[in-house]
């Protein structure tokens, strides 16, 4: 049982990574450019936060009022 986990595994890999069609290939290659743009444009959202509250704070800083 032990000795045939590797064959298992290897395996599965193949069987996860390669397609069977060229139909199945284009199709996962057609999900993997509709969707790859998301971590781009969280990382915009996160970026354009970020500038908003350090221009908040340096306004606040810069302003002169004294408390």
């Amino acid at each position: 049982m032990i000795a045939n986990i590797p064959d298992r595994f290897r395996t599965w890999l193949f069987d996860t990574f390669t397609y069977e069609s060229g139909q199945q290939a284009a199709d996962a290659m057609a999900d993997a450019t509709r969707w790859g743009w998301l971590p781009a444009l969280s990382g915009v959202a996160v970026g354009g936060e970020h500038a908003r509250r350090s221009h908040n704070e340096s306004v606040v800083q810069g302003s002169g009022v004294s408390g």
